[in-house]
């Protein structure tokens, strides 16, 4: 990285720090920074003085900071994937979203909730894994039939896609018993509820298992993002990468959702942001995509716990802020801005 994306990267960072801050003090129950700040020097060995009550306590440990850490990675896990997509079909419309990658996963994790009494995360994440491939296998196929060489064919394959297996979700819906209905509705708004240390483990090591793989295979990336013959002539099998690179992020996708529900538009529009403020060089799109992803997802959740008397599901608010931060990035960089 030069200069400046170093400069970017060391902001983006500073900027995640100071938001997880803002955010422990928002809720239902104001905490003021001054203690928040306090906790966190106690809790780290850097003091023996406690300026906090057990109360506060509880509500930092068990509610908000595993809900803000899940929240952020579950930001930058969506959005290294959407880099990653992006990249190796060289189309900046591609998302987990819209590759149907999300709605397979909703599927998977749907199938289990109407049709299991109980159930583990396991459970539910292997299946909305193996549902999340079958999806994106449909719309390779689908696109690779109908054009190989037409990028916007892959968009239109995936929204069809999307749009058949969402009527999948729907019919479990229409069939489902008053409880098990509700419970796949809330899921299908995308919530940041189910916050347990135990599923921010898993998306933890999960996240940055395969934030690591891509950071270590990013000039492998680029080339591919430049095309097939590039590849090749740099001794790599762009069909195998190809391959890899799709199941890992459609792992990270589904675990993602499996946990979180169907998230739009973070996979779509932090990468745009990320290569419009300092350039395409995948390592570092990578490394901020994940920093910008998680910042974007902490305002977000904030937002949603702090503007009504419910927490609105967050991704309700990412569909309502999507669309207007698309289309200005979409203007500005036209524009050359």
């Amino acid at each position: 990285m030069n200069s400046r994306q170093k400069r970017i990267t060391v902001t983006l960072a500073i900027l995640a720090i100071l938001i997880t801050i803002f955010s422990l003090t928002q809720g239902k129950y104001t905490i003021p920074v001054k203690v928040i700040t306090n906790w966190i020097v106690y809790n780290l060995g850097l003091t023996s003085h406690k300026s906090f009550s057990i109360e506060e306590n509880l509500i930092l440990h068990t509610v908000r900071l595993p809900r803000i850490i899940l929240a952020s990675l579950v930001g930058g896990s969506l959005a290294i994937s959407g880099v990653v997509l992006q990249s190796i079909f060289r189309n900046p419309l591609v998302s987990p979203f819209l590759l149907g990658i999300s709605s397979g996963a909703s599927l998977g994790a749907s199938l289990v909730i109407v049709f299991f009494q109980t159930y583990t995360i396991l459970l539910l994440q292997i299946s909305a894994f193996a549902f999340a491939i079958i999806s994106v296998l449909l719309v390779l196929l689908i696109s690779r039939l109908i054009s190989k060489s037409n990028p916007m064919v892959l968009v239109l394959s995936g929204v069809i896609v999307t749009a058949f297996i969402s009527s999948f979700v729907s019919l479990l819906q229409y069939f489902s018993e008053d409880q098990k209905l509700q419970s796949i509705l809330f899921w299908t708004f995308g919530s940041l509820n189910y916050s347990t240390w135990n599923n921010v483990s898993v998306v933890g090591i999960i996240g940055f298992m395969c934030l690591f793989i891509f950071l270590g295979n990013s000039w492998k990336i680029n080339a591919l993002s430049l095309g097939e013959i590039e590849s090749k002539i740099l001794g790599i099998n762009p069909k195998r990468f190809t391959l890899v690179l799709i199941l890992f992020t459609t792992l990270l996708t589904s675990c993602v959702t499996a946990i979180c529900g169907p998230i739009g538009w973070v996979g779509l529009l932090i990468p745009h942001l990320v290569r419009f403020i300092g350039g395409s060089n995948n390592f570092y799109v990578l490394t901020n995509s994940f920093l910008l992803g998680s910042v974007f997802l902490q305002l977000v959740d904030s937002l949603s716990r702090t503007i009504a008397n419910t927490d609105i599901p967050i991704g309700i608010i990412t569909a309502l802020l999507g669309l207007p931060f698309f289309l200005l990035i979409a203007i500005k960089t036209k524009a050359g801005l």
